[in-house]
C-alpha cells in the first residue's frame, strides 16, 4: 500500500474532506448526539459539542500520518458536514482496510452513503493502492448491508458473537471487495472525481493534457506562443518530474487523469522595495476538454489549498492571460482576486 493519507474527494453531491476543528457544531447537531445514529456505534452519543470537538482534536492530530484515513462528508448543497467515513481497521501485512460510517439521520435514504462508499473505495483502490476493503455491520442493522451491496461489496457470511456496540456483544455481517471486482459507475451517474499527486506512469497523459493548454494559448495569443507541441515542451514534464520544489497533482475521472496542475515553491528574496515572498504558485492548470464542467477542476483547487495549509504557505498564486475569460471566472468563483496586472499597448 501507499501511505497517501486522507486526501479531499469529490462526488456529485459531496465533498470528502479532513475534519476540521470548525465542524464540530455539525458534528454534534447532525449525528454524534442522536442516539437512532448511534445506535449500533461502538461509541455513546456525545454529551455536548464540547466533547465532540475534543475528539477533532484527536482526530485532526492525526492527519500527518499517512496511515490515518478519515473523512468528513461534506453536502455540497446545503454545505452542512453530516457524517464521517473512515478506516477504522488497516492491516498493512495483506494490505486490508475495514471502513466504518455513520450519517445523519436527515439523510437516511437518499443514497448518500453508498455515494461516499464507492469514492472512498475507489480512493483505496486507485491511490492508496489497497487491495481488499470490507465492512461489517450488527446483523440487526440490514440497512447498512444494503449501503456496502449498493457501493459493490459481497456478503462474505456471519461471525457470531463477533462484535460489540452500544447495544452490546453481537453477531456481525461481514461484506468485502477486491481491487479486481469493483463495479463500473451505475449508468446515469457521474463518476467521482479522485485527486492525488503524480506518479511517473502518468506523465504521458499529462503532457496530452498539456498540449491541449498549450493549444488554446495558441489559439488566444498567436503572437506570442508558438504552434505544436515541440520535444523541448514534451520532455520539460521530466524536467518538472525531477525538481523537488515542485509538484504535480492530478485529478482523476472515469479511471483516467482528467486534470492536473503543477505546483512550484517560490522564494523571492528581500529588496529595498518588498519583503521576502514565499509562496505555493500554481504554475500550470487544465483539464481535459471533454470532461469539463464535471468537477475535476474544483476538486484540484480543493485539494491544492488543502496541501498549501498543511505545508503552512501563507498565499496560493497563478498568473494566467486575459484572453481566458472562462478560467477567469473560474478562478474568481474559486476565491481567486485578482491583486497586479500586466499591461500592454502599442508603441
Amino acid at each position: 500500500m501507499r501511505k497517501t493519507g486522507t486526501r479531499t474527494i469529490t462526488t456529485p453531491r459531496l465533498i470528502l474532506r479532513r475534519f476540521c476543528r470548525e465542524d464540530a457544531g455539525d458534528m454534534y447537531r447532525n449525528w454524534a448526539s442522536d442516539r437512532e445514529v448511534t445506535r449500533y456505534l461502538t461509541w455513546p452519543p456525545h454529551s455536548s459539542a464540547e466533547v465532540t470537538g475534543m475528539l477533532l482534536t484527536q482526530w485532526i492530530d492525526r492527519y500527518e500520518d499517512g496511515s490515518y484515513f478519515n473523512w468528513a462528508i461534506q453536502h455540497k448543497e446545503s454545505g452542512d458536514v453530516i457524517g464521517n467515513i473512515s478506516v477504522v481497521r488497516l492491516d498493512e501485512a495483506i494490505d486490508s482496510a475495514e471502513i466504518g460510517y455513520c450519517l445523519s439521520r436527515t439523510y437516511w435514504g437518499r443514497g448518500i452513503m453508498p455515494e461516499a462508499l464507492r469514492a472512498v473505495t475507489a480512493y483505496l483502490f486507485d491511490t492508496a493502492e489497497i487491495n481488499r476493503v470490507w465492512a461489517g455491520h450488527d446483523v440487526e442493522n440490514p440497512k447498512s448491508g444494503r449501503v456496502m451491496e449498493k457501493a459493490g461489496m459481497k456478503p462474505e457470511g456471519i461471525l457470531r458473537a463477533f462484535g460489540r456496540n452500544n447495544r452490546g456483544i453481537c453477531d456481525m455481517a461481514v461484506y468485502s471487495i477486491l481491487r479486481d471486482e469493483r463495479l463500473p459507475v451505475p449508468k446515469g451517474e457521474p463518476s467521482a472525481v479522485n485527486v492525488r499527486f503524480a506518479r511517473e506512469e502518468d506523465l504521458d497523459r499529462i503532457n496530452e493534457l498539456r498540449r491541449q493548454v498549450n493549444d488554446l494559448h495558441v489559439a488566444g495569443k498567436p503572437e506570442v506562443f508558438k504552434p505544436g507541441f515541440s520535444d523541448e515542451l514534451r520532455d520539460y514534464v521530466r524536467v518538472i518530474w525531477g525538481d523537488e520544489r515542485k509538484k504535480i497533482v492530478v485529478a482523476e475521472l472515469d479511471g483516467t487523469v482528467a486534470g492536473f496542475a503543477v505546483l512550484n515553491h517560490i522564494t523571492r528574496p528581500e529588496n529595498p522595495f518588498m519583503y521576502v515572498r514565499d509562496f505555493l504558485d500554481v504554475d500550470e492548470f487544465g483539464v481535459d476538454k471533454e470532461k469539463r464542467r464535471r468537477g475535476a477542476a474544483a476538486a484540484m483547487i480543493r485539494f491544492i489549498r488543502d496541501y498549501a495549509r498543511e505545508q503552512g504557505y501563507k498565499r496560493l498564486e497563478l498568473n494566467m492571460w486575459e484572453f481566458n475569460r472562462g478560467a477567469l471566472a473560474f478562478y474568481e468563483t474559486a476565491g481567486f482576486v485578482t491583486y497586479r496586472r500586466y499591461m500592454e499597448t502599442e508603441p
